[in-house]
């Protein structure tokens, strides 16, 4: 009995923790192989590196090798905000927009459905108990999910946070992409341009790029005090 209850713990463990070993996993092949690359091309890391970012900013994959990248980055911890200044980085400012918008939004979706398969009957204790603190506020963000989305995503709250957060307290998808598509523009914006700064051949178009930068940052923080005051 008591070797099927420590069974039991372990696999409990595994199961719980069975992303993050997967995430592990993927990013010591990605390295290793990187390492193994370099070695049998006889590379410096710079060079290599180079070669990579040629590829995906020149060839004719490197767009849909991107936003498959970024779609799948919940799966593998990778932070939105350095996705997003890499699609500037390496496609510029109008078409690095489009592809982080896609890859953004695509990438939104999985971590929502996978928070609304494993968040499963999460809340089903309390939505029987209406006057319950966890109750109340899941209740109200599935009624304004729209508006809630929204500005969660203007006030730049942890992207995977409210992915899976929507996901567990099963807003309806449509609201919730479309909080999402929409709230999401202005910070995406913003964190191209940041990586459009470093691809940029003068200082004056350096400063510009900054400044609408800082400009998208500001009228989104600007809408979602709105949004506040008009609830």
């Amino acid at each position: 009995m008591g070797e099927q209850v420590s069974g039991r713990r372990y696999f409990d463990f595994f199961w719980k923790q069975g992303a993050k070993f997967s995430a592990a996993i993927f990013w010591l092949a990605l390295l290793g192989g990187y390492g193994w690359y370099m070695r049998a091309t006889g590379l410096s890391v710079q060079e290599s590196a180079r070669q990579v970012r040629d590829f995906l900013g020149e060839s004719g994959w490197g767009p849909l090798l991107y936003v498959t990248l970024y779609t799948l980055r919940p799966l593998i911890f990778f932070p939105a905000t350095l996705m997003t200044a890499m699609s500037g980085y390496l496609y510029g400012p109008l078409l690095g927009s489009a592809y982080a918008l896609i890859g953004g939004n695509l990438s939104g979706s999985l971590a929502y459905f996978v928070g609304r398969f494993f968040g499963g009957d999460l809340f089903a204790e309390e939505a029987a108990d209406a006057s319950s603190f966890m109750a109340r506020h899941a209740a109200n963000l599935r009624r304004n999910g729209f508006e809630a989305v929204l500005v969660m995503r203007l006030i730049y709250l942890p992207f995977d946070l409210v992915n899976y957060l929507c996901g567990f307290v099963r807003v309806p998808w449509l609201q919730y992409a479309a909080g999402t598509f929409l709230g999401v523009l202005p910070g995406a914006v913003t964190f191209v341009l940041i990586g459009s700064v470093f691809t940029s051949q003068s200082a004056s178009q350096r400063w510009l790029l900054a400044g609408f930068s800082l400009g998208m940052l500001l009228l989104g923080l600007a809408l979602s005090r709105w949004l506040k005051g008009r609830r």
